[in-house]
């Protein structure tokens, strides 16, 4: 009696590319790692947290010069209308403040080992990402203005590059001069293992 064959198992499915487990990994080139990542300073938020206070309050004084019966609290209970209107504020302020700072911390600037990578989201659904070789740094530096710069230790990062590229500027950047020698570390580093890996193609 003929012995069956065992089926062969079913072949595995290839791997989805252009999807990863981390975000950043796939503005990544294969081999590449990242040595740092920096977001924008805290204090930045500040700034943005006052406009969407400032646009409440506006709302409710339109509101009081439109329907000024509406804050009317001389009687025991205060109106149904009052109650629902500092409701709607109050969500309002607070996504608000959820989108604003989601938006502000996907912003950031990433240091590899062979380039740079900035992201800046503009709006929710708006994200521009440009890429800079260390082989097309020509010189970093940074700049501090003002009281509060000084204080919170954030400025402004300046990357010029080679040719006809566009110059980096990373604003409200945390620690800007530690950040620049570390690109200027990483840059020289880079330029070794190029050195190096030519000296062994001879």
């Amino acid at each position: 009696m003929a012995k069956e064959i065992p089926k062969p198992a079913p072949p595995k499915p290839p791997p989805l590319t252009g999807i990863s487990k981390q975000v950043d990994a796939d503005m990544l080139e294969p081999g590449e790692n990242v040595v740092t990542i920096v977001h924008r300073s805290l204090i930045g938020l500040i700034g943005i947290y006052l406009v969407a206070i400032v646009a409440i309050v506006a709302l409710f004084v339109l509101v009081i010069t439109v329907a000024p019966d509406t804050f009317d609290t001389t009687s025991d209970t205060i109106s149904p209308m009052l109650t629902a209107i500092m409701a709607l504020g109050a969500t309002l302020l607070v996504l608000i403040l959820f989108v604003a700072t989601y938006i502000y911390r996907q912003s950031r600037l990433m240091l590899t080992d062979r380039s740079l990578v900035q992201v800046n989201q503009k709006s929710l659904f708006i994200r521009k990402v440009s890429r800079l070789s260390y082989s097309n740094v020509e010189d970093v530096s940074s700049e501090q203005r003002g009281i509060l710069a000084s204080i919170f230790s954030y400025g402004t990062l300046m990357v010029q590059t080679a040719g006809e590229r566009d110059n980096f500027n990373f604003t409200l950047c945390p620690n800007p001069n530690q950040l620049a020698d570390r690109i200027i570390e990483e840059r020289q580093k880079y330029a070794q293992a190029l050195q190096e890996e030519n000296e062994q193609h001879q």
